[in-house]
């Protein structure tokens, strides 16, 4: 199931977090996020009341920005990355937004595969924007 994060979740998405990125969000950033920041969308993908995927976004007027995105080691290659970002991509055609940007490590093909699949472009490269690698930055146009 697809639901909104809640402040209940914090702790679930920072340990998936740590289990997937070298560089993972902190406790009190995705905190601050749920809680605080009027631009944030927190979405989580729960299964046996386990959270096992979710992605963040921040939108601001028609632009849209994934913050981070993340499913389970043990349950990818099963939909769950492509339910949340259709789920997310709905949510973001209902409320008006046109772009959507994020960023992916240079070596995560698994990621760049899927961003492609929905249609995501590859628009340049952030020199060292993560601490050991590159990111290539995407953009799509989400209404047409």
């Amino acid at each position: 199931m697809i639901r909104k994060a809640t402040l209940s979740d914090v702790l679930s998405i920072a340990r998936l977090e740590k289990m997937t990125f070298p560089e993972p969000l902190s406790e009190s950033f995705i905190y601050d996020e749920i809680t605080l920041n009027p631009f944030a969308y927190y979405v989580v993908y729960e299964e046996n009341h386990e959270v096992i995927g979710y992605m963040g976004l921040r939108s601001v007027d028609e632009h849209a920005e994934v913050m981070n995105f993340a499913v389970l080691e043990t349950h990818r290659h099963m939909g769950i990355g492509t339910a949340i970002l259709e789920h997310v991509l709905n949510y973001l055609k209902q409320h008006h937004v046109s772009i959507v940007t994020l960023e992916v490590r240079k070596s995560n093909k698994g990621a760049q595969a899927l961003y492609e699949k929905f249609g995501f472009k590859k628009s340049h490269i952030r020199k060292d924007y993560y601490i050991t690698e590159d990111a290539i930055v995407y953009v799509k146009e989400v209404r047409k």
